[in-house]
Parts: structure tokens; sequence; C-alpha cells
């Protein structure tokens, strides 16, 4: 079971907690909100953005930074979500929902949720099409996977050999980082080696290759890809 830290921040999107009437400030008030998602009629999700953050991020706020960031970037077309990277469950209901709805999909994640987007969420559902996939310097004990379902996949990572011998990079360390992953579609390296820098990273490197991956594919065929899109039930 998920252990959450992060109620105290914004983890669903405003605008759907308005439309329900639901101001989601606990686990209770979470499952209100995701009962309501799953009853609503197909107009009223956008597209989905879900950024998963690292070990401690429900402290720290390192890749909730990320989240924050993403409404401008994307626009009020997209549904923008947090999730620690044990809430794979979670994860999963929300890129099934949205991709049944033949929604555009953006993933982000930083350090352990990087790999657990990588490695538990995405090889689930295999039957969902993601748009683009950004994990910042991943980490996990399991190394990635193939993913046929990404479109578009950017690695950023630390190369350790040359990473100082900091905290927060030993305790990368510990965890194993991925490094370079040859089955993502660019790697890139970030000027400053920090493994906790996950704004920088996605400043750098992220944001860009967003924006211009939707471009090369923009998201509004949703009817078209929803009738494309294999159906299947349940929690992937």
């Amino acid at each position: 079971m998920a252990l959450v830290f992060s109620y105290r921040w914004n983890r669903n999107p405003l605008r759907l907690q308005k439309r329900f009437g639901i101001r989601v400030r606990s686990a209770a008030e979470e499952k209100r909100f995701m009962q309501a998602l799953g009853s609503a009629t197909v107009d009223v999700p956008g597209h989905l953005c879900l950024v998963m953050g690292g070990f401690t991020d429900g402290f720290f706020g390192r890749a909730y930074a990320v989240a924050l960031e993403m409404p401008a970037l994307l626009g009020p077309g997209f549904d923008v979500y947090f999730r620690e990277h044990d809430e794979i469950a979670s994860a999963r209901r929300l890129l099934r929902f949205y991709g049944e709805r033949g929604r555009c999909v953006v993933l982000v994640g930083h350090s352990w949720g990087g790999s657990s987007l990588a490695r538990d969420v995405l090889p689930a559902c295999p039957d969902v099409r993601t748009d683009v996939l950004v994990t910042l310097d991943p980490v996990g004990l399991r190394g990635p996977r193939f993913l046929p379902q990404v479109r578009r996949w950017l690695n950023v990572y630390l190369p350790y050999d040359r990473a100082a011998w900091s905290r927060e990079n030993n305790i990368a360390r510990l965890g194993r980082p991925w490094e370079y992953v040859r089955q993502a579609n660019v790697n890139r390296v970030p000027s400053k080696l920090r493994h906790a820098d996950a704004l920088g990273m996605f400043r750098e490197y992220g944001a860009s290759f967003i924006t211009l991956s939707l471009l090369d594919a923009p998201c509004g065929a949703g009817e078209t890809r929803a009738a494309e899109s294999p159906a299947s039930g349940g929690d992937c």
C-alpha cells in the first residue's frame, strides 16, 4: 500500500476538483474524487499529464515543482496529476481511464518515480498509447524495459563516474541509477550533475522535448484514437 505524504499539495487537477465540488486534502477525499472521475461523462476529462516523484518527494517536492510548471507548458487542455513513486495502482488507473478515452498522455518521473513509470505502470498498460515519457535520472533495483506503446521517450541522466560524491548523489547511487537507457529515443546529460535537481533537468531538456513532441503529433484526435485503441477493463 502506498505511503502518501503529499495530500497538502494539489495532487489532482483544480479544474476537475471544482467541477466535482471536491477539494482533495485527504485519502478519503481523493477516493471520492476518483469515484467522481470514473463516473464523469466522456467530455469532462482533458488530456493526461502525470508527474511521479521520487523517494521523499512528498517531503521535498522536487518533482512536484515540475508538476507546477506543467499547466503553463501544456495549456488548459491537460489535466495535471501528481503521484508519489509507490502509488502504482493509482497511476495505472489514471493511465487506463484517459487512455480508454483516446486522450493524449504525457508522463514525467524523477528518480524512483521515473523507474516506477517505466517498470511498473506502463508495462502493465501495453494497449495505452503514451505520447511522451520523460524520465529524470531514474533509479531502481530493476532495469528499464522496452515500451513499444511510448511514442517519444527522453531520458535525462547523470554519469555517476563523474558526478560529485554528495549526499543526494550517493543516495541515488545506493538506489542503482539507470544512467544511459538504450530503450529511450533520446538520452541527455544535464549541465548540473545533481540528482535532486529535478526541476533543473526538466527545464534544461524536458520542457522543450515535450513541446516539440506534441507539435510533431498534436493532441485533439481523441475520438479517433479511442476508437483505434483496444478495449480492456480492470486495473491494466
